[in-house]
């Protein structure tokens, strides 16, 4: 039996994680769960699962990670605060399991070189580097020549920039191939989601800027690709459900069946992809830039974007106002 703490269990993450626990629950004991704030969702999970710590706030976070009887910490908070806790639990020799970008975006070099000292496994739950990830079981992350980050092609990406200019945040958030919160919704809509992706997978799999591609894959079938030294190319492809890649980190090196999720039929599908261009998706540049400058860039793009989402989400600036206003303070470094 894998003994947890889920850190943001009332998010997206963390409902997933306890629906697997339910799926399985002579496999996995809650021992904490912890969250950003009191609601009636949380005092719900802790009647049902009854953790013996069950922490509301960030300054709870690390005693929660530090119980001797956790094995595995799924963080799947919002934001900075995933940092923290994080560190605490590789210092405490949990693995982890992590949902949380700013984590590796603002903290990567520290996160990580913990993680080798304490000889601890980080395993990732984002799509794209869970599936690099998986693919890597083919070879050693010194025979990768290059890894492939997939990106969907929605709706937003075909406007014209006066379209872009009228979108709302509600307009921004109407998407139906991921279920996602409020500001990743809008990162992904700018791709700043994926130059934090960029900067992820060069701390993950210690790759150099150039190594990490993207590509434009509108099906949504392949979720990210390794190509190694001899050519070939290994590909993760499924139904596009997190509640797969959030198994697959709680079973890990396990797989199992993962219940209740629509089934992939590939007769008739195809799989396409185009290349990313920096101009149509600027954003996207952000995580390279943030990898040039090196040293605190991937925190200040975080903050930067952090603060631009909050004035769009409050109506003080537009849609196309996101990107160059995160991109001035990134040349500001």
């Amino acid at each position: 039996m894998k003994r947890l703490a889920i850190l943001g269990s009332t998010g997206v993450i963390g409902s997933k994680a306890l629906e697997v626990v339910r799926d399985y629950p002579d496999e996995f004991k809650v021992i904490s769960l912890a969250c950003g704030h009191e609601s009636e969702k949380f005092r719900e999970q802790v009647k049902e699962f009854k953790p013996k710590i069950a922490a509301v706030g960030e300054e709870e976070l690390a005693e929660a990670v530090r119980q001797p009887e956790v094995d595995l910490v799924i963080v799947a908070v919002v934001g900075r605060a995933g940092i923290a806790p994080t560190v605490a639990a590789i210092k405490a020799g949990k693995n982890v399991a992590l949902a949380t970008k700013e984590v590796l975006v603002a903290a990567g070099e520290e996160v990580m070189k913990e993680a080798k000292k304490n000889k601890v496994k980080i395993i990732p739950i984002d799509s794209e580097h869970s599936a690099i990830f998986q693919s890597l079981k083919a070879g050693k992350p010194k025979e990768i020549k290059n890894i492939y980050l997939t990106m969907g092609k929605g709706k937003i990406s075909q406007m014209s920039k006066e379209e872009k200019a009228q979108l709302t945040p509600e307009m921004v958030l109407e998407r139906k191939t991921w279920v996602m919160g409020k500001k990743i919704g809008i990162d992904s809509a700018t791709c700043i989601n994926k130059a934090f992706e960029v900067i992820e997978a060069k701390w993950l799999f210690d790759l150099k800027p150039e190594q990490i591609k993207v590509v434009i894959h509108p099906e949504y079938l392949c979720h990210s690709m390794v190509e190694f030294v001899d050519g070939s190319i290994m590909a993760e492809l499924g139904v596009a459900e997190m509640k797969r890649y959030v198994e697959y980190a709680m079973f890990y090196p396990q797989r199992r069946e993962v219940k209740n999720i629509p089934e992939i039929n590939l007769v008739g599908k195809s799989l396409s992809f185009e290349a990313a261009d920096l101009d149509k998706f600027p954003g996207l540049k952000l995580g390279y830039l943030a990898l040039e400058k090196g040293g605190r860039a991937g925190e200040k793009l975080h903050e930067a974007d952090e603060e631009a989402v909050r004035k769009f989400i409050a109506g003080e600036i537009k849609f196309t106002q996101i990107v160059p206003l995160i991109e001035a303070e990134m040349r500001k470094i």
